[in-house]
């Protein structure tokens, strides 16, 4: 395996065994087998039943390149511009690793490969066989010559075949909308970046405030995908430094994050000063059942008297119930 490789892992439900490659394919050490794609070295973990979208067709990728050559003069954009534009969010280094998704006919990947100074590795899925592998056949031999170790697989972006924390950054660019589960999908590249690297994702989805002008809904009559909203409430909780912008003139959005760690550094159980007293988790956690509205007004205004908060008064009258 290359220096700078990232090892395939069983992406079947709770397996995720190790990968052994044969002449024939990968096969996990718990029996799981996976073909090459005719005539490569690509593993096909999953792929898009032919002809299922515009993606899994024959030429797909030459129909694609027709589309993107209407997008960018549509909106009056160089694509190697807007392509540098958002792999510089990835703020790579030389050596790093990276998982491109839903990288189709591979675009994107000479402009990652120059960020990665020929040292480093690049993965690149899709679940389009098509897509990807005139992806690997466009720019495969041109990235491995500069030094990177790049590596193509057909697969599910909502059951990833690597480990955890496998990669530096995850990148994707187009498709996430068409996603079986935008939310799995968001959560896989979370599960495989390490914490503190970042995540780039951009897709159709125009600024909320075009939606009801002429000009969007002369877009989105002409593709409903650009009616789609940036995911932001599917990012992980832990997501932390995100943001969110758009490009190509408002109608694509782009959502970036770091990956987190653990949970937020919130403390919940800071107390509060004033008359009710308690803390967020007193508050959220702690409340009881309801009581007489006469009573309770008598237990605030004892509290009150006592010079304590709500809270500590009931605490203490509680505990000395439970220890008579």
């Amino acid at each position: 395996m290359p220096q700078h490789a990232i090892p395939f892992r069983c992406p079947e439900p709770g397996c995720a065994a190790a990968m052994v490659a044969s002449d024939t394919g990968l096969a996990c050490t718990a029996g799981h087998a996976f073909p090459y794609a005719p005539g490569t070295r690509i593993p096909v973990f999953a792929d898009a039943p032919a002809g299922s979208s515009e993606y899994s067709i024959t030429d797909a990728a030459a129909i694609h390149d027709n589309a993107l050559r209407w997008l960018f003069a549509t909106f009056g954009t160089d694509e190697a511009t807007l392509r540098e534009r958002l792999v510089a969010r990835l703020g790579l280094r030389r050596g790093q690793s990276v998982l491109v998704t839903g990288a189709g006919a591979g675009n994107d990947l000479p402009h990652i490969a120059e960020k990665l100074g020929g040292q480093g590795s690049i993965h690149a899925q899709d679940i389009a066989s098509q897509m990807l592998l005139a992806g690997a056949e466009r720019c495969g031999d041109a990235i491995a010559a500069m030094g990177i170790d790049i590596q193509f697989s057909v697969c599910d972006a909502t059951r990833l075949p690597y480990g955890d924390a496998a990669f530096d950054a995850a990148y994707h660019y187009g498709g996430i909308n068409l996603f079986s589960s935008i939310e799995r999908g968001i959560a896989e590249m979370n599960r495989v970046v390490k914490p503190g690297g970042r995540i780039v994702i951009a897709d159709e989805g125009m600024g909320p405030w075009l939606l009801k002008t002429e000009l969007g809904r002369a877009l989105i009559a002409n593709n409903a995908l650009y009616a789609h909203q940036a995911p932001m409430a599917l990012l992980p909780e832990t997501a932390r430094d995100v943001t969110l912008s758009f490009e190509l003139h408002n109608c694509f959005y782009v959502i970036d994050f770091l990956v987190g760690d653990g949970p937020l550094p919130i403390d919940l159980d800071v107390p509060h000063v004033g008359r009710r007293g308690g803390s967020i988790r007193k508050r959220f956690a702690g409340q009881l059942e309801g009581v007489d509205p006469a009573l309770k007004e008598a237990v605030y205004r004892k509290a009150e008297q006592a010079g304590v908060s709500r809270v500590d008064f009931l605490e203490t009258a509680l505990r000395a119930a439970l220890e008579r």
